[in-house]
């Protein structure tokens, strides 16, 4: 990098503004290259869909930090740990909710009793 290049971040971080540009465009190389080498592939293959048998928490929390790896309701009839919601996770049917949560009207997770 030259002078009159280093110079010019330099005067640029000096603001919010610009710290906040700088920071942006830092943010949009990091990913622009977790794409170009097929990095997000293999972060969107472990996330798992509800319901979908797992071994750990970080399969199925992708999208939502309030799903987890647990049991289902018994009703659901699924063997093993599957992904699934506690409380506030989005959800479309009971079973999409651990066990001791069902889904409310709002399609969220919530205790139930």
């Amino acid at each position: 990098m030259d002078s009159k290049t280093f110079d010019s971040l330099l005067r640029l971080s000096a603001t919010r503004t610009g710290r906040r540009r700088l920071f942006q465009a830092g943010a949009a190389a990091g990913i622009g290259g977790l794409l170009t080498q097929g990095g997000v592939d293999e972060v969107l293959a472990a996330c798992q869909p509800v319901r979908h048998k797992c071994d750990t928490n970080g399969e199925c929390s992708c999208n939502d930090p309030n799903r987890i790896c647990d049991r289902l309701p018994r009703k659901c009839k699924r063997s093993g740990d599957r992904c699934c919601g506690t409380s506030k996770a989005s959800c479309k049917a009971n079973c999409d909710c651990c066990k001791g949560f069902v889904c409310n009207d709002n399609g969220k997770c919530t205790q139930a009793g």
